[in-house]
């Protein structure tokens, strides 16, 4: 165990199936908390920078994972989204969770199939997967069992999703200033 962060820094990570509104709340906290926030999208580094299918033991569980606590050391809030099935990620997961000095806030976007399938046919993703292939990545209610996460329903817009995290995650502003030095 090394710790990682300081006292100041939050992580917050949002977990759920493919088209639930794991990345446009990523990006719409990332503005609300400014400068000094980072956001890991787990699709920008398994997909797109490593080509990698998700499976077990995958490299990009160990850069992902680098890659926060790097943010985090530097004086970073940050904010993780990805489907980060809990076979797969919940001993990096949980080993950030332990490690951190800060806040960690955990959320699970529950949505319905049928509702990630209407907000995926909105999305640029649409052509990249068909509507088969997220009913094979679909688990439901896909919680990790070391943290309460925080459930963020349908029914929840984006502006009350992203008031109800910054509120349970007791963020203030992050740590590191608008001139990149630590303050």
């Amino acid at each position: 165990m090394s710790i990682t962060g300081t006292t100041q820094t939050g992580l917050v990570v949002l977990r759920g199936n493919s088209g639930s509104g794991k990345t446009t709340t990523a990006l719409a906290l990332r503005h609300r908390l400014g400068r000094g926030t980072a956001w890991v999208e787990q699709d920008q580094l398994r997909r797109i920078l490593l080509r990698e299918h998700d499976r077990p033991n995958g490299i990009n569980i160990g850069l992902i994972d680098q890659t926060i606590r790097y943010a985090l050391d530097h004086g970073f809030h940050v904010v993780l989204d990805g489907i980060l099935y809990a076979a797969h990620y919940r001993g990096m997961l949980f080993g950030l969770h332990r490690d951190h000095a800060g806040r960690s806030s955990f959320c699970y976007f529950d949505i319905p199939f049928e509702e990630t399938v209407r907000r995926h046919a909105g999305r640029p993703q649409a052509a990249e997967f068909s509507v088969d292939a997220m009913r094979d990545w679909y688990h439901e209610r896909d919680l990790l069992d070391f943290v309460i996460e925080q459930i963020v329903p349908a029914t929840w817009s984006l502006e009350q999703t992203v008031d109800r995290i910054l509120a349970s995650a007791e963020l203030g502003p992050p740590p590191i200033g608008a001139s990149g030095v630590l303050i």
